[in-house]
């Protein structure tokens, strides 16, 4: 248990570094605004969205300009905002946060400070923004790979 959790702490750590050191640092902002438009299906026009882990498990919801893409793995799925999935996503995110935790709305900024997305979920998230290939990254925690133990 120790050992997972020095694990945890140097890799987060690492990302934090890396990040910091990097010029293509995105800005993640709380928003109530964010909140309010997810929660009642009031999606932006021009972005495309995605949600973290599965459809009956999922961390959170990432919308983004159609000028931008996510650097997805297979954690991150398309949804269309317009359909089932995306609001059943939605209500089991408002009802399941991680525990100890509470879901709020961010907006996205590019490293300019220009707003490029949103992010809704409990889990807290670092953005980087590539502006040559506008190419998103976002790290959060894993709580789909650790146990309850933290």
């Amino acid at each position: 248990m120790f050992r997972k959790r020095v694990v945890l702490l140097l890799a987060i750590a690492a990302g934090f570094m890396s990040a910091c050191s990097s010029p293509n640092i995105g800005g993640i902002y709380n928003s109530r605004e964010v909140a309010v438009q997810i929660e009642q299906f009031d999606v932006q026009p021009n972005y495309r969205y995605w949600y973290l882990n599965q459809e009956n498990n999922p961390f959170g919801i990432v919308g983004l300009d159609r000028d931008y893409r996510l650097d997805a793995d297979p954690m991150w799925q398309a949804v269309a905002p317009d359909s089932e999935i995306f609001r059943k996503v939605v209500a089991l995110i408002q009802s399941f946060p991680v525990p100890g935790s509470y879901v709020s709305g961010f907006a996205i900024t590019d490293s300019q400070g220009r707003p490029i997305g949103l992010w809704y979920s409990s889990l807290s998230a670092g953005i980087t923004v590539d502006p040559q290939t506008k190419v998103v990254s976002i790290a959060t925690m894993m709580p789909w790979v650790f146990s309850d133990e933290f």
